[in-house]
């Protein structure tokens, strides 16, 4: 074995020893525009919901209103806290971590509206601070994109969190009133009002100029609407907001449309979703101001936010730093594939497919990341019907709930493991994102590599420990262990040949002693 990656991901789990039992976890967020709760299905490997629903209790618009949370938000919130409650019964979560923010950290009646709540929720609830909470939507966008570099922008309705990040750490942060509903109240929904408030609050805050030409990572559910109904418009080609990226001389635009107040205006906010239609305009201002003093290079949407930070905050120490992508797909493969022993072996397997790879859009690093990925859920679609295989394992890798993996990227691990059940373009339909020939050449021939491995093993282990593939500078050589003799026939040679032929490399199968190989 002699590919750096696959060695360090295995001696990072072998440090570990056996992962503890999966564990349901669950978050209850109490916002100023709604409250939500997601449950996770555990955190030792990797944070994949299982559960989630939300309710707009507006306890931000009760505050504007009297000062307090009453009424009918606090009736609706009382009524959610107990449903939310059964329901994390049902989901096996025993100790729900729970969390409010603006609106109530800012209500007259907090602490006796904090009591029911637990009465009601059978949980402790922690009242965040502003500064706590922009170091928690940090961590989770850290935990969520690794090696995230820029400014962390979280969006709420009572209020702004702001973050520089570089190299896994927070370098400052702060907490600034501009909400969507704290900015819709101190303007009185006036937008040239409500501009100058963006621009003197921004203003005071010197180090976000030193986010320029990095990413503005964004955070929060209206400016995800706002994301969502961007993709809309230029008929974007995959549904998933996380590392949705936006270049800012188009969201510049974009926003510019949305806070004009005029009917081309009225029509695109049409489109939007009837809970956070009234607020994108004042999210799309924040948005402008923001990135007219920060300059960054990208925007990029972060679905993780303070919840997976709050979280990630209790992670011990030891699981904090492994690969979230790797991690998705061992807790994956681990559920769905035959046998998970297979991924792991199928890793070491395709471990020098790349010796001399030269990718073009991603890293060699990134490359081989991707294959690694990949091995984990070869299998992924093994009871589905043979017909559609291939057309499975694409759609669940470009919508299953990975973070750490750029839009891109799923692409590539998409036409991979397609072509590890049907040769055919898997290039198709996926627009902008499309493949260059390079990179989708090197996803085809580790697709088809494990097309081989299969004809080799049936996808299960034991057998490929036995054999060896490796591509050298002119061949592609598999050796296989006399002892595996019989397996030899013609589609081992054929698809031996596919695999060389897309890699340029003649193809040379032997029998031999695989260690000395």
């Amino acid at each position: 074995m002699t590919g750096s990656y696959t060695d360090k991901y295995a001696k990072a789990l072998s440090k570990l020893g056996t992962l503890p039992p999966d564990a349901p976890q669950g978050v209850l967020d109490i916002g100023s525009n709604s409250v939500r709760l997601v449950g996770y299905s555990g955190s030792a490997r990797t944070l994949l919901p299982i559960y989630n629903e939300r309710a707009f209790c507006r306890l931000g618009d009760a505050v504007a209103a009297s000062g307090s949370i009453d009424d009918q938000p606090r009736e609706k919130a009382l009524e959610t806290f107990r449903r939310f409650r059964a329901i994390a019964e049902q989901l096996g979560i025993e100790n729900l971590a729970a969390f409010a923010t603006a609106a109530v950290r800012e209500a007259d009646n907090r602490d006796e509206f904090i009591a029911e709540a637990e009465a009601c929720l059978g949980h402790k609830i922690r009242v965040l601070s502003g500064e706590e909470e922009a170091l928690f939507s940090a961590d989770g966008v850290m935990l969520g994109i690794p090696g995230a570099d820029g400014i962390v922008a979280d969006l709420g309705g009572g209020s702004l969190e702001l973050a520089r990040i570089c190299d896994g750490q927070v370098q400052h942060w702060a907490s600034l009133p501009l909400g969507v509903l704290a900015l819709e109240r101190a303007s009185g929904n006036d937008l040239q009002v409500m501009s100058g408030l963006i621009e003197t609050a921004l203003g005071t805050l010197g180090w976000l100029r030193g986010g320029r030409d990095l990413p503005i990572y964004v955070v929060g559910g209206t400016w995800r609407a706002m994301a969502k109904l961007h993709m809309q418009t230029i008929d974007y080609p995959l549904e998933v907001l996380h590392q949705y990226e936006m270049s800012p001389r188009e969201i510049e635009l974009f926003c510019a449309r949305l806070s004009q107040q005029d009917v081309a205006a009225e029509q695109l906010l049409a489109q939007g979703p009837d809970n956070r239609r009234k607020d994108l305009p004042a999210a799309a201002l924040v948005l402008l101001r923001l990135m007219a003093l920060v300059q960054p290079n990208n925007l990029i949407v972060s679905a993780n936010a303070v919840r997976e930070g709050f979280l990630y905050a209790e992670l011990k120490t030891k699981y904090r730093s492994l690969d979230p992508l790797l991690m998705a797909c061992e807790e994956m493969g681990s559920r769905l594939c035959k046998a998970e022993a297979y991924g792991h072996e199928l890793a070491v397997w395709t471990d020098g497919l790349y010796r001399h790879a030269e990718p073009d859009v991603f890293s060699l690093d990134e490359i081989n990341r991707l294959r690694e990925a990949s091995c984990l859920i070869s299998d992924l679609a093994w009871s589905s019907h043979s017909s559609f295989r291939a057309a499975t394992i694409s759609q669940t890798v470009l919508t299953a709930p990975f973070v750490g993996v750029s839009h891109k990227a799923r692409v590539f691990m998409a036409h991979a493991l397609s072509f590890r059940h049907k040769v055919g373009d898997a290039n198709r339909g996926v627009g902008e994102l499309k493949l260059s020939t390079k990179d989708a050449d090197l996803a085809r021939a580790l697709g088809l590599s494990l097309r081989l491995a299969h004809s080799l093993s049936a996808s299960l282990p034991g057998a490929l420990s036995q054999t060896k593939l490796k591509a050298g500078r002119n061949k592609l050589k598999l050796t296989l262990s006399p002892a595996l003799k019989n397996l030899n026939a013609p589609i081992i040679d054929k698809r031996l040949g596919a695999v060389a032929q897309v890699l340029g490399l003649e193809p040379e199968l032997k029998f031999g002693d695989v260690e000395a190989d």
